[in-house]
């Protein structure tokens, strides 16, 4: 049974939110007998709650009291401040009353000061507008009465007045008076212009201008000079002036400024001086006095009319235009080319120092004097530069007629032989050079190295070297000028000797002596040096003199040149001479001699032109450089053995620039020349299956049109080459096509018996050709000199052997020597294409490799 206090006391801790801790309190049952227990133990509670709360009230009172105290203080405070919160809320509220009646106040002041500044601008704007309406009145009525010079003036002060108003230009009023002014300009305009038209009159069919004293104008009138003012104010003086100006040149100046027919006219004035006419002259007088005394008298009269001012305005154009015709073509023109009359140009530069003299002191320089003085200064100059453009025209002059009637030259060149062996032989014109650049107006370096002439042994010995690039080998493969009958040897002491005939392949060298008549006899090693005595000739050797001529075609423009240089040359010659050393052109020696060197440039930069008309241009090139290069040598030599100035005449650059020039157009037309064969010789695509139709017919096609090609070239260059040249080039263009036909063949890996046939019977075909090397005054039973001039044509004619022999035959050929020009590898290569593998084949192919 569980005690009811328990269950009171369980109730209670309840209250405090605490659980009964025994499991018999918290599931008993709680019935109304309970609740007497419950009560009372609550009231209990209370009870002892209440006395811990007094008991705590009491020992705290003093603490308690002084709270209290402060409440009651702060709550004075609040209410202290809430009646000063109070007051503060009534003063703001009437300030903001007074804030208000501020702004008012405000306002109306702003409005106050608006009204009396809008009071004050329209005063002003009236007073303005006043002010402006009497300017433009004053100046209509200056207008009106014909006070020019007065109405611009009071224009000018409207114009400034109405500055100040521009910015009110949509004020009705200023509107108005806007357009007054408008309509006051145009009407001053309009007089003005009126005025400037009665003034000037000119008249271009009586070449004359007529320039009043004065013109009258409303009541009044006006003269040049106060319009010149006028129209300067106005800022329309520049267009005025320049229609003037423009007048003035056409009708008076211009004319009289005419380098060819100025001289027959002057300047006349009629009694009242108000008219200036240009008029014929009776006499003609050329002089340059009489030309600026007549300027003078142009700018004279219109400085009378239009006052000194005219002088500083028109000077900006007047002076200039007068200068540039004087400078540009009157006084150039006066220059003579005639030493003997330069003496009459000192005086024309006197004339011209006085008359820029004179422009200064009278203003029509405007303080750019000079000018005039500084051609003077410049005239030697300017006398050589019109020199040398005389001389430059005159050969332009010379192309443009055409290159002219050709004719046959001759070249001699004069030798030495020692013991039948010359010391030297004549350049070669197809000699092997790195011509990319090769285009006929192509400048020539000065600095190009000059290429030293290879000596009898020294060509022979380079022949016989191998080149790795057969191609540029053709150019080098001759050296020497020709056989023919326009050549004519002189020998100091004649020795007839009998020329070799080659049977087999004959060193060019001896070729070369045999056929230019040198000896044969040559028992001196080929590169030894030869000893020399004290005057030059070798010791103990035999020395003869030897000149060789032949002759060549030429156009007439060479020959021209060289007029024109010795024209030059002999300028200066004279301008060298004392009589001429007080002229200021006496220093211009120097230049005059440099303009041979112009000349040769021109005629290489033109040649390219001109020459296009010839039927073999680069050839005609080639043999006229040939023979300026000749003459201009002994020309250098004659001018330089003069005394003085003429030590220095130097052309070598030009005379080396003049033969390459030449010489490269040759080596240009060979080369176009040569890639036609070369693609010719293509067409038969190796000879390959040459037995075989249809290459059968492209290779004897290729044949054909090679054989015809060169015939061709020989007779379109035969009038024009020298023989030797000419054996020369057909030589380089039939090795070029034979060396093809050996590369080819050497190529062919076999070789049947019929296609050995065919292949020899093209050699045979291109045997033909010799007839082209065959000298005029040789017997009918002569060999030709092809293989002098062809370097592979032995070769060539011994691969025609070797293709239409037998084995034993080819080796026979072999030990005899006769097939030096082919190598061991070749050899070998053309007998294995040729016969068919076996023990004969074998025998041969060891024997060859043994040497």
């Amino acid at each position: 049974m569980i005690d009811k206090r328990e269950i009171a006391q369980a109730v209670l801790q309840a209250v405090d939110g605490l659980f009964p801790e025994s499991d018999e309190v918290s599931s008993a049952e709680l019935s109304p007998n309970s609740l007497p227990d419950i009560l009372t133990l609550l009231q209990e509670t209370i009870d002892g709650v209440k006395f811990e709360i007094k008991h705590i009230g009491e020992s705290q009172r003093s603490e308690v009291t002084t709270w209290v105290q402060e409440a009651r203080q702060l709550h004075t405070e609040l209410s202290q401040d809430h009646n000063s919160l109070s007051e503060i809320t009534h003063f703001e509220s009437h300030g903001a009353k007074l804030d208000d009646r501020v702004h008012d106040l405000s306002s109306q002041k702003k409005l106050l000061i608006s009204e009396i500044l809008f009071n004050e601008e329209l005063t002003s704007l009236l007073s303005n507008l006043k002010e402006l309406q009497d300017a433009v009145a004053s100046a209509q009525s200056s207008l009106e009465e014909g006070a020019l010079e007065n109405a611009c003036r009071q224009f000018d002060d409207a114009s400034t007045l109405f500055q100040k108003l521009s910015a009110l230009d949509q004020i009705l009023a200023v509107g108005l008076i806007k357009e007054n002014i408008r309509m006051l300009r145009e009407d001053i305009f309009v007089d003005v212009e009126n005025c400037w038209t009665k003034l000037i009159l000119s008249d271009p069919t009586d070449c004359s201008i007529t320039i009043q004293d004065s013109v009258s104008v409303g009541f009044g009138s006006i003269n040049g000079e106060g319009l010149i003012r006028i129209l300067d104010k106005l800022r329309i003086s520049k267009e005025r002036l320049d229609r003037l100006h423009y007048r003035i040149t056409t009708i008076l100046i211009f004319p009289r400024l005419d380098r060819e027919f100025g001289a027959g006219y002057t300047f006349v004035t009629n009694e009242s001086k108000t008219k200036l006419q240009l008029k014929r002259r009776d006499i003609p007088t050329p002089t340059v006095a009489s030309l600026y005394h007549d300027l003078k008298l142009v700018l004279e009269f219109l400085t009378t009319k239009f006052g000194a001012q005219i002088s500083r305005l028109l000077s900006k154009t007047l002076t200039p235009a007068i200068l540039n015709v004087l400078m540009g073509s009157y006084l150039p023109g006066c220059i003579p080319t005639d030493l003997d009359h330069f003496n009459e140009f000192e005086l024309v530069l006197k004339e011209t120092i006085s008359f820029e003299e004179y422009l200064t002191q009278t203003g029509w320089l405007d303080g750019r004097g000079g000018e005039l003085k500084d051609w003077v200064n410049r005239a030697p100059r300017i006398w050589l530069s019109r020199r040398r453009e005389l001389a430059l025209d005159t050969l332009r002059r010379t192309f443009a007629s055409g290159l002219g009637q050709r004719r046959r030259v001759e070249r001699v060149e004069r030798l030495q032989e020692v013991d039948g062996v010359a010391t030297e032989v004549p350049k070669p014109i197809d000699e092997s050079e790195d011509n990319w650049d090769t285009n006929w107006d192509v400048e020539i370096e000065d600095e190009e190295e000059e290429k030293e002439p290879l000596s009898l042994a020294d060509s022979a010995v380079a022949k016989s070297k191998p080149d790795p690039n057969p191609i540029a080998d053709d150019d080098d493969d001759v050296s020497g000028w020709g056989f023919d009958d326009d050549i004519d040897i002189e020998v100091a002491e004649p020795t007839e000797k009998p020329a070799q005939t080659p049977e087999t392949k004959p060193n060019p060298h001896d070729a070369e002596e045999d056929n230019w008549g040198w000896g044969d006899d040559n028992d001196q090693p080929q590169g030894a040096p030869t000893p020399m005595k004290t005057d030059g000739k070798p010791q103990g050797k035999e020395v003869k003199d030897i000149t060789l001529r032949e002759t060549y075609s030429i156009t007439s423009i060479p020959q021209e040149v060289i007029d024109i240089v010795l024209s030059t040359i002999f300028e200066a010659e004279k301008l060298a001479q004392p009589q001429y050393s007080n002229l200021s052109i006496a220093s211009s020696i120097s230049g005059l001699l440099s303009v041979p060197a112009s000349i040769l440039t021109l005629y290489r930069a033109l040649s390219a032109i001109f020459y296009r008309d010839d039927p073999n241009p680069a050839i005609s090139i080639y043999n006229d450089c040939e023979w300026l290069e000749e003459h201009l040598v002994e020309l250098e030599k004659d001018v330089k053995g003069r005394s003085g100035l003429f030590h220095g005449f130097d052309l070598q650059p030009s005379i080396k620039a003049l033969s390459t020039f030449g010489r490269r157009a040759y080596w240009r037309e060979m080369d176009s020349k040569r890639v036609i064969l070369s693609d010719l010789m293509d067409g038969a695509q190796g000879f390959d299956h040459c037995t075989q139709y249809p290459y059968s017919e492209n290779c004897e096609t290729a044949v054909a049109s090679v054989i015809d090609t060169i015939q061709g070239i020989e007779m379109q260059w035969r009038d024009t080459l020298s023989r030797s040249a000419l054996l020369q080039s057909l030589g380089s263009l039939l090795n070029t096509v034979v060396l093809k036909f050996i590369t080819d063949i050497e190529d062919l890996g076999d070789i049947s018996a019929d296609a050995s046939e065919k292949l020899a019977s093209y050699v045979s075909e291109f045997g033909r050709l010799e007839s082209l090397f065959r000298l005029p005054d040789q017997p009918s039973d002569a060999l030709p000199v092809t293989a002098v001039y062809c370097e592979k044509w032995l070769k060539f004619q011994y691969l025609g052997n070797i293709l239409d022999s037998s084995m034993a035959e080819i080796m026979d050929l072999w030990r005899d020597g006769a097939l030096v020009d082919f190598e061991k590898d070749e050899l070998i290569d053309l007998v294995k294409a040729l016969f068919a593998d076996g023990e004969k084949r074998s025998q041969v192919l060891d024997e060859l490799r043994r040497g």
